[in-house]
């Protein structure tokens, strides 16, 4: 039987996730017409794609990070992306109501599944 040494195994760990990152990289590439976005910076660490950097707007943070979870291999983001547009506040006023009237009731006998 084979042993491998510990530090035999960290290299080619290391070389897997050398390999997925350029795969995360070119996911990446492919949802921007063959273009990188510039300011973020893609690692991979057993498995788990890391995301750093600035970018325009939450539609790219949301498109980086989609490509990045299609790539075959990966097992989670994490995501540290900013935006330079920043996020309109969620509002706690509540929705304005509608002015229609009420629905009436269903007629008749109602089933539910329990």
């Amino acid at each position: 039987m084979t042993e491998r040494s510990s530090t035999n195994l960290d290299t080619e760990a290391a070389g897997a996730d050398g390999d997925l990152a350029n795969l995360v990289r070119e996911q990446i590439a492919q949802a921007f017409d063959g273009e990188l976005p510039t300011d973020v910076t893609i690692t991979v660490d057993d498995k788990r794609v890391r995301l750093v950097g600035t970018v325009e707007d939450v539609d790219t943070v949301e498109r980086i990070t989609k490509a990045a979870s299609v790539t075959p291999g990966i097992l989670g983001i994490h995501n540290e992306l900013q935006t330079r547009v920043p996020v309109p506040p969620v509002s706690d006023e509540p929705a304005p109501q509608s002015q229609g009237k009420p629905l009436d009731p269903p007629y008749g006998q109602i089933n539910h599944k329990v």
